[in-house]
């Protein structure tokens, strides 16, 4: 006994039971009786705040005795998070952990329910309970005898959290705000993502500092109406708003524009501001590759008519060859990253997510489930610390398929210049005949001659040498962005290098890619 009183001094609440608990398998049949009788006083007052804890979320705790502690300080919309812990050193030794972590959720559950769902509903399972008010603290600490004390936890624990989640998926529409999340903020919603593209093109040309917010908003809700996203729920849609980021010396309006989506009230525990800055990065990611297939779309196009129009000029056939072979590598390459991004992290991440969300136990479980989602996305979609020289690379790349795109109108330009003007002089020339004049000159036709002599031999070749440079660093910068994907430990990004190099062109000019496995990942096979 003074061993016990020794063991005892400066001990309170659950590290006092657990001091106790330490000699209730004592040999003396006599001191085990007592010790079980001196523990069950001592767990009494906790066996009642377990239950009022877990029945009614009330936490009596004045000496902070109790293994689950409440910050008073702490705001409503971060009771989840924030709010309640548990204390493991007052965790008595006669209740695990798993245990304890239950009877936490329960009671913060409850708290959840009713300070911010603001429901009272009665829940299932709590006449079991009610009917358990009669079960001694002693049940606590024989649990190998009498699993009533474990079924009472699983039970309360089981009917509170799957009412917690029933709420939030009915009232608060959960599962609804995250396929808004994935239509809008990830681009699911193809036809409005393209309308919007075409509805904001001319408006984000233009520098960063000459857009206005109200006038982007009004092009989102033109496009919401002439697009399926009409169909969708007046409350997701209100939700739905536009940001301008942070403007940089430089940045056009296609740098800064960003889709945002407002959260409030229970659902607010789950899209916490941190993940939606993540989703707004990811957003920011996806915008500019969706741009990037939106500008060769336009160069395609233009090859097409622009070819037609060219035939009159014979002498660009090699330019027209030149900007037809470039332009189908990038389409490859940009095609490329699209299904690797929309198909191996988007949908199969969305999958595991509503796999997970589907079999949630408790709101713990769906947060973690949203989180282990959003973190994926970003790091797949090359937007973590290891993968910063890879984006800057892709940046690069896209960089270059705009570049592109100036070189390629510029070479219209000219060449439909030179097009219209020899037309327009053998229409004059035509003109002249019929009103029997000379067609033309000598001065005429020697100008004319010297103009078509510079363009074939000055214009001309200087367009051919810049867009040389122009697929030189292209194919450059690609060769890198490879070899960078091929060192990678993610195996997806390993096969996205071979996609994007299917017919081993770059293979056959980098020695790096021909190795099965760079250095660092036979380490990690080792």
């Amino acid at each position: 006994m003074a061993a016990l009183v020794d063991i005892c001094k400066g001990k309170k609440g659950g590290d006092l039971s657990s001091a106790i608990h330490s000699y209730i398998k004592h040999g003396d049949p006599f001191l085990q009786g007592l010790v079980k009788h001196t523990l069950t006083l001592v767990a009494q007052p906790i066996f009642s705040i377990i239950t009022r804890w877990i029945y009614d979320g009330e936490l009596e705790d004045t000496y902070h005795e109790f293994f689950v502690a409440s910050d008073p300080t702490v705001k409503e919309d971060q009771l989840w998070h924030q709010k309640y812990s548990l204390r493991k050193p007052m965790i008595p030794s006669f209740i695990s952990m798993d245990q304890a972590n239950k009877i936490l959720l329960t009671g913060k559950s409850i708290n959840f329910l009713r300070q911010l769902c603001h429901d009272r509903t009665r829940i299932r399972g709590n006449e079991v309970i009610k009917a358990s008010e009669s079960m001694e603290a002693d049940a606590m600490f024989t649990q190998d005898q009498d699993g009533g004390f474990q079924k009472m936890i699983d039970i309360v624990y089981s009917g509170t959290s799957q009412h917690l989640l029933e709420v939030l998926h009915s009232k608060y529409m959960f599962m609804d705000h995250l396929k808004a999340m994935r239509r809008y903020l990830l681009l699911g919603q193809g036809d409005f993502i393209r309308h919007l593209m075409d509805l904001l093109e001319e408006d984000l040309a233009k520098p960063a500092g000459t857009l206005y917010l109200h006038n982007l908003t009004g092009i989102v809700e033109t496009a919401v109406r002439a697009t399926n996203a009409q169909f969708d729920d007046p409350d997701i849609l209100k939700r739905l708003d536009v940001r301008i980021l942070e403007i940089s010396p430089g940045d056009t309006g296609w740098d800064v524009f960003s889709l945002d989506y407002h959260v409030d009230g229970p659902i607010k525990t789950v899209f916490t501001p941190e993940s939606m800055i993540m989703y707004l990065r990811v957003f920011n990611f996806l915008w500019r590759a969706k741009r990037m297939e939106y500008i060769l779309t336009g160069i395609w196009k233009g090859q097409i008519s622009n070819a037609r129009l060219l035939r009159d000029l014979p002498e660009t056939s090699q330019i027209l060859q030149q900007c037809h072979i470039l332009g189908c590598e990038m389409i490859h390459f940009v095609q490329q990253i699209q299904y690797y991004i929309n198909f191996e992290v988007l949908e199969c991440s969305w999958d595991e997510l509503v796999t997970k969300v589907q079999r949630a136990k408790d709101l713990d479980h769906i947060i973690a489930a949203h989180q282990e989602f959003v973190d994926a996305v970003l790091t797949r979609s090359l937007l973590d610390e290891q993968s910063k020289a890879i984006l800057t690379q892709l940046r690069t790349i896209f960089d270059l398929i705009i570049q592109f795109q100036t070189s390629q109108d510029q070479f219209y330009e000219v060449a439909l210049e030179e097009r219209d003007q020899r037309h327009r002089f053998t229409k004059q020339m035509e003109f002249k005949t019929k009103q029997g004049e000379w067609g033309v000159t000598e001065d005429e036709e020697k100008e004319e001659k010297q103009r078509i002599k510079k363009f074939i031999s000055t214009t001309l070749p200087q367009i051919r040498a810049n867009l040389k440079v122009l697929a030189q660093s292209y194919q450059d910068m690609v060769k890198l962005f490879l070899v960078m994907l091929h060192d990678h430990s993610d195996v997806s990004l390993q096969f996205l290098s071979f996609r994007l190099d299917f017919n081993e062109y770059y293979k056959d000019r980098e020695p790096k890619l021909r190795s099965p496995f760079s250095v660092k990942q036979r380490k990690q096979k080792v």
